[in-house]
């Protein structure tokens, strides 16, 4: 059984719905020999995202931190991917459709977000807080601040763990005793080294072997790092312009031992504890511009205290999840359920007394089909061949048997995924809290 990989798979369900001939896979909705393509290349997207707002389905809940405005605040800003940029490791860019993925690789050139697996899609905050020099902020897993010099450049960084008290730009040297994994960045002797592999422990990285140059000439017993991330040694002198990947074992010897690092990599040095998204002084990655908005009434900035505090809502956000899934301890011996909370949601922000940072948990507009569930995305391919049956079949009758299937598909999918979300603590009624 092949599983729902691609837009073009809810598409053939569609098709199969409506008695229509199957699209090419090769051109997908760009099949102009098959009537229903262009159809459900219109409506695909629209009826997608619908029915994800529809329903807190649990393939599309996630998390982001959210930290409240202040005048300090900066707005990210991923620029349109391009096959002409190299990407690093947590680079953010954004594609036609202003949907936002991070790239999981360093030296990522060429590769469509759209197209690979090489990107991740980001769900995470959209705005950025001036790092607290004063050392005395722990920030959580999850937020984004930046660190600027006043000279008009400034980098951008993510925090990867929880109370992540770190200098983001405070290089984490190399240390013989620690076990590192792929592309974690050091230093040794004031040089930025990637890990090229995982477990990676006692590996000076000044003795790896620099990785292959078509240009250069190597002489016999020089060592030399492939693109597969083996050692190779070359076997005699005048050795040039000899791929050791594509060279058969002529020219060079495969050690069979992995290239542990490499100094040759497109990104920054930093600690560990935080990586490196962008920034006007790194290679590539998010932007930076101000934040400029109108509060809502009662809202200001963070330092206000006299006002609420307003969060602007995460990438790709659809709907509020639930905050306390399976409930909360009760404060001071208390009655069970949770409170009520003051949270309101306007064009884009979240406004609140909370002073933040807040854990928010959301339904995501999910893009990548192979992260749906596959009874969602029969339900979403029966949702598509009811709105083009008339256009393609110009029949009603079918039309109905077709609304009939996407109740009985949808249905299921809601059911079985209420299974998995489990029963959801309501929140209390002040009367009874208050009278207890």
């Amino acid at each position: 059984m092949i599983p729902f990989r691609t837009p073009v798979d809810v598409g053939q369900r569609a098709c199969q719905h409506t008695g229509s001939p199957l699209m090419n896979p090769a051109l997908g909705f760009g099949d102009t020999s098959v009537t229903a393509a262009a159809q459900i290349s219109f409506c695909y997207d629209k009826l997608r995202q619908s029915e994800l707002k529809r329903n807190s389905w649990v393939f599309s809940i996630k998390e982001a931190m959210l930290r409240a405005i202040d005048g300090n605040t900066m707005l990210i800003v991923p620029s349109l991917w391009s096959p002409l940029t190299t990407y690093f490791r947590g680079s953010i860019v954004a594609d036609q459709s202003n949907n936002y993925w991070r790239s999981t690789i360093p030296d990522n050139l060429g590769n469509d977000p759209l197209l690979t697996t090489l990107w991740e899609p980001y769900f995470g905050t959209l705005t950025a807080a001036l790092y607290d020099a004063s050392g005395t902020t722990a920030y959580g897993a999850g937020e984004v601040v930046y660190t600027t010099a006043g000279t008009g450049t400034a980098l951008v960084y993510l925090s990867l763990i929880s109370g992540n008290a770190d200098v983001p730009g405070t290089a984490t040297p190399y240390s013989a005793t620690t076990t590192y994994y792929k592309d974690q960045v050091v230093t040794f002797a004031s040089v930025a080294y990637l890990s090229l592999i995982d477990f990676n422990m006692n590996n000076e990285p000044d003795l790896a072997p620099a990785l292959f140059n078509i240009a250069t000439t190597y002489a016999a017993g020089n060592k030399v790092g492939g693109s597969d991330g083996i050692i190779y040694q070359s076997v005699g002198s005048g050795n040039i312009g000899h791929d050791p990947t594509l060279d058969g074992g002529v020219h060079w010897t495969n050690t069979g031992v992995l290239n542990p690092w490499t100094s040759v990599f497109t990104g920054g040095t930093g600690s560990m504890n935080w990586l490196l998204i962008g920034g006007t002084g790194s290679p590539s990655g998010v932007a930076l511009t101000t934040l400029n908005i109108q509060y809502p009434i009662g809202t200001g900035p963070s330092t206000d205290l006299t006002s609420r505090n307003i969060f602007k809502l995460p990438a790709g956000f659809l709907r509020a999840g639930y905050q306390d899934a399976k409930g909360t301890t009760t404060w001071l011996g208390g009655p069970s359920g949770n409170t009520f909370r003051d949270w309101d949601f306007e064009s884009g922000y979240l406004i609140s007394t909370d002073s933040g940072p807040i854990r928010f948990r959301f339904g995501a507009d999910v893009v990548d089909v192979s992260l749906m569930d596959a009874m969602f995305c029969e339900g979403l391919g029966a949702r598509i061949a009811f709105e083009i049956c008339p256009s393609v079949t110009q029949s009603t009758a079918k039309q109905q048997t077709i609304a009939a299937a996407y109740k009985q598909f949808m249905g299921e999918a809601r059911i079985s995924n209420a299974i998995e979300v489990g029963y959801q603590d309501p929140p209390m009624d002040e009367m009874i809290s208050v009278r207890y």
